[in-house]
């Protein structure tokens, strides 16, 4: 069972169709006392840093993720939901982050790149994973975002050339994010979503 976390700005819906279509149980949960019996955790997010901050905080859902965190549930966070595992985002000073990673989310530069940076674009892989399996070690995938994490070379799995080198895909222990959509990223976002599954 995947429990899909379903914030007021998410693409919850889409993720729980992708699994559906996989064939994996899954579910949409918006308390914390849906989180009890969790053994896999999926953190989507669109939208804005602090509306999602505030959610997570507001309904104690951070409580629970990070007690479940510590007792080895593995998460993935997806594209805003990836960012909010981090310490903070240039988007929004005043709120925080899970803190799971130690990395703030910055803006890319609109002077250099077009802002967002949305639609198909290269993913390469840096390091290998379980959650990366069965994927070339160059695959396309959907984007659609301002703000990303920086490379960081012991977090960082994947990593985008977008007038700068961001990572895509980050890891730390049993905490997973990837900065695109990978349930609009057909094949290849397919397989992140079932390699998850399956970790």
């Amino acid at each position: 069972m995947i429990h899909i976390i379903g914030s007021p700005s998410s693409n919850a819906r889409g993720v729980y169709c992708a699994y559906t279509d996989l064939g994996v149980e899954a579910k949409i949960v918006t308390n914390p006392l849906e989180l009890a019996h969790a053994k896999k955790i999926v953190l989507p997010g669109v939208g804005a840093f602090g509306e999602l901050s505030r959610f997570l905080f507001e309904s104690k859902l951070n409580v629970s993720l990070q007690e479940l965190v510590e007792s080895g549930i593995k998460v993935l966070g997806i594209c805003l939901g990836m960012q909010i595992l981090g310490e903070s985002s240039e988007e929004s000073k005043e709120t925080a982050g899970l803190k799971f990673l130690n990395l703030e989310s910055r803006k890319f530069n609109a002077l250099e790149s077009r802002v967002p940076h949305t639609g198909w674009d290269q993913v390469s892989i840096y390091k290998n994973h379980a959650i990366l399996k069965g994927l070339s070690t160059e695959f396309s995938a959907y984007f659609s975002h301002s703000y990303y994490m920086p490379f960081q070379d012991d977090l960082s799995l994947a990593v985008t050339d977008y007038g700068v080198a961001f990572t895509s895909v980050v890891a730390k222990g049993n905490v997973v994010g990837v900065q695109f959509h990978p349930e609009r990223s057909q094949g290849n976002g397919r397989k992140i979503l079932s390699n998850f599954a399956d970790w």
